[in-house]
């Protein structure tokens, strides 16, 4: 999951901002139309041990803690989408890493992963690690 605030009065396309974060969060549907579109980052942050378990197809993965050594594999001219993590404190880390870096196009997804499953998106696993 990744807000730590619970947004159920949000319609799914209607946008808050994380309170964590102070960035603005967007629903999944919002993140598949920006990812499909070319225009968006999907960005990954959690563990190795997440990740594999299961992750959306495309999503550019660097967990939390490499994240600031591995800015420069970001493309600063793309929306970066930084979603999925287990209770919503790495992604708002993550956004606050990148805004603190220089980037400017960030949204943090409602919901993360349980939501992209929720709403019917497909994830793929590797097995374990």
């Amino acid at each position: 999951m990744c807000c730590a605030v619970s947004f159920s009065c949000l319609s799914p396309k209607t946008s808050a901002v994380n309170v964590l974060s102070g960035v603005e969060e967007i629903s999944v549907e919002e993140a598949a139309e920006l990812v499909r579109g070319g225009s968006a980052i999907l960005l990954d942050v959690r563990t190795p041990q997440e990740y594999h378990a299961e992750h959306v197809e495309g999503a550019r993965w660097i967990p939390l803690d490499e994240l600031p050594e591995r800015l420069d594999e970001l493309d600063r001219e793309k929306v970066i989408l930084a979603c999925f993590c287990r209770s919503g404190m790495r992604s708002s880390r993550a956004c606050e890493i990148l805004r603190e870096h220089g980037f400017k196009k960030l949204y943090n997804v409602r919901g993360g992963i349980t939501a992209w499953k929720r709403a019917g998106f497909r994830t793929v696993s590797r097995g374990k690690v």
